[in-house]
């Protein structure tokens, strides 16, 4: 899982990594479905704790891989090589991704508020995050 992400889900991505990535990550989080526990013990359990963070890591992965396949354009921190400026008018909002327990994953969104809650502090707006 850790070397997919690093190659394939790098900050500087392209859909073909991000595809290619997708694929594999479905996999390692399909094969999750092998992993045992043989320690049974309720104290000081590494192995159950190791166990649910990596089914935990399993489905961040998986959620940031997809959202990040699906979003054709670069915003702050998410660069895509094949996208390489941002595209508010269909990108200005935030992705939501879930992930069910057999992997599959479902992306909806939500809108962007360019408010702020008081009169005190104003409204900072996006720009293009330059290098």
């Amino acid at each position: 899982m850790q070397r997919t992400m690093q190659s394939d889900a790098a900050v500087f991505r392209t859909g073909e990594t991000l595809s290619d990535g997708v694929r594999k990550i479905r996999d390692i989080h399909a094969s999750f479905a092998d992993v045992k526990v043989s320690d049974r013990s309720l104290i000081w359990n590494s192995d159950l704790v190791e166990t649910f963070e990596l089914q935990n890591l399993l489905g961040q992965a998986l959620a940031t891989i997809v959202s990040a396949e699906n979003r054709t354009e670069s915003r702050g921190a998410h660069a895509r090589e094949d996208f390489p400026d941002r595209d508010d008018a269909q990108w200005q909002k935030h992705s939501l991704c879930w992930v069910a327990d057999d992997g599959r994953t479902h992306i909806d969104y939500r809108p962007v508020h360019m408010y702020t809650l008081d009169d005190e502090v104003d409204v900072v707006p996006p720009k293009p995050r330059v290098y």
